[in-house]
């Protein structure tokens, strides 16, 4: 991850960064699994038609802790089973804030608190069920939601916060290559003000920025590129005393084999196949999501005995992908 400084507060870009999106700019905090619920749930509704009222927004969603797990690719075991029993308890009480400070008048700036769920049930089997605040369901957009293979890379997650910057990013990822952007680049910027409050963090917790630096900011954006399809680069610029404000750069990775000169002709040759394998996959997967993520289940419950079982589901998956359509371009 490259960290640069003398970011340009100023430019022509500005506008990108400030591009409303509801939910990935709201303001909470919770644990890890708990967010992972809410994001798992978002992804049900939007799946689903409205099973008491279908007229109406779905805001309904049940599912087994099983299928959580196996969806958002997380390895099943007494302390997950415990950590899932643990939110769903934190969801019955938590809440979000949207805020518009934009407001040309302070009187018209607001504040509206609202709970996430108007319900939520944990049944003797383990089964969760859930359901949203209606008002949050009429004020945000429940027709996008992550994919299936979104839900994988969060799942992969452990910091609330590299959970935040992943959907930040995947929200503005609409102008990569657009407005200035680089062909693979797109940003998002706040102030350390600015992320205090949308992460809703205590004022008398990390004292020391540095502190606040390496834990709010460094360390989760370091686990995204560790960990997704998402890389992030900083920028900052320090704007007056004890405040700076950091630009999130971030463009898509691409697994592509470097070709040498000095590689032989069979080197080149394999590596040229080995990138237009890539780059298949990649098309494949976007066409065939549901194709893919089924492979990819079936692969999770069938584990190799040595290496990353979610590691080894993917590849495989990939694989039969390639043979299932060997004939599209």
């Amino acid at each position: 991850m490259k960290i640069r400084k003398n970011l340009p507060v100023e430019n022509f870009m500005k506008d990108i960064a400030k591009q409303p999106n509801e939910l990935t700019t709201a303001i909470f905090r919770g644990s890890a699994m708990a967010y992972k619920l809410i994001i798992y749930a978002l992804y049900r509704v939007v799946n689903q038609s409205n099973p008491i009222e279908p007229a109406k927004k779905n805001v309904y969603c049940g599912f087994s802790r099983n299928e959580f797990c196996e969806r958002m690719g997380i390895s099943i075991g007494s302390n997950t089973l415990k950590l899932i029993e643990n939110a769903t308890d934190e969801l019955s009480s938590s809440f979000l804030i949207l805020r518009d400070e934009n407001a040309k008048n302070d009187r018209d700036i607001y504040s509206l608190k609202m709970p996430w769920f108007q319900k939520v049930e944990t049944m003797l089997n383990g089964d969760v069920n859930l359901k949203f605040n209606q008002e949050i369901a009429d004020f945000f957009d429940f027709k996008i939601g992550y994919t299936a293979l979104e839900l994988l890379e969060i799942g992969n997650l452990q910091s609330f916060y590299a959970m935040r910057y992943y959907g930040l990013a995947k929200s503005k990822q609409g102008f990569c290559g657009v407005n200035g952007n680089n062909k693979n680049s797109w940003w998002f910027e706040y102030t350390e003000e600015e992320l205090r409050k949308l992460f809703d963090i205590d004022k008398n917790k990390y004292k020391v920025r540095m502190d606040f630096v390496k834990k709010v900011i460094n360390n989760p954006c370091e686990e995204v590129n560790e960990k997704t399809n998402i890389h992030i680069d900083l920028e900052y610029q320090k704007i007056s005393k004890g405040n700076y404000k950091w630009r999130f750069v971030c463009s898509e990775k691409t697994e592509q084999a470097k070709i040498l000169k000095s590689d032989s002709s069979q080197e080149k040759n394999e590596k040229r196949a080995f990138n237009n394998e890539q780059k298949k996959i990649v098309k494949l997967r976007a066409a065939h999501e549901k194709d893919w993520q089924k492979l990819f289940e079936l692969n999770m419950r069938e584990p190799p005995l040595f290496g990353d079982p979610k590691l080894y589901a993917e590849r495989e998956a990939d694989r039969a992908l390639l043979e299932k359509y060997a004939e599209e371009n």
